[in-house]
C-alpha cells in the first residue's frame, strides 16, 4: 500500500459498493422480482464497483508536492 493512502480506503470502498448493490437491487427487484436475478445483479454490481475502485486505487499516483510550495517552478 502506497505511503499516502490511508489505511480505512478499504472499507470506504465496500460501503460505496454495498450502497451501489443495494441500489441496483432494489431497482431489480421492482422491475423483475425474481431473486435470483436479484441475487445476480447484487454480486455482479458488488464486483464491478468494488474491482473499478481497486483498479482505480492500483493505478493513482501518489502525490509528491509538499504544501505550501506550488507544483511549477
Amino acid at each position: 500500500m502506497p505511503k499516502g493512502k490511508p489505511r480505512n480506503i478499504y472499507f470506504s470502498m465496500t460501503v460505496i459498493s454495498l450502497i451501489a448493490t443495494a441500489f441496483v437491487s432494489a431497482i431489480v427487484f421492482r422491475a423483475l422480482g425474481d431473486p435470483i436475478k436479484v441475487l445476480l445483479a447484487a454480486a455482479l454490481t458488488f464486483g464491478i464497483v468494488f474491482g473499478g475502485f481497486l483498479i482505480l486505487n492500483w493505478a493513482g499516483k501518489e502525490d509528491k508536492a509538499t504544501p505550501g510550495e506550488p507544483r511549477l517552478k
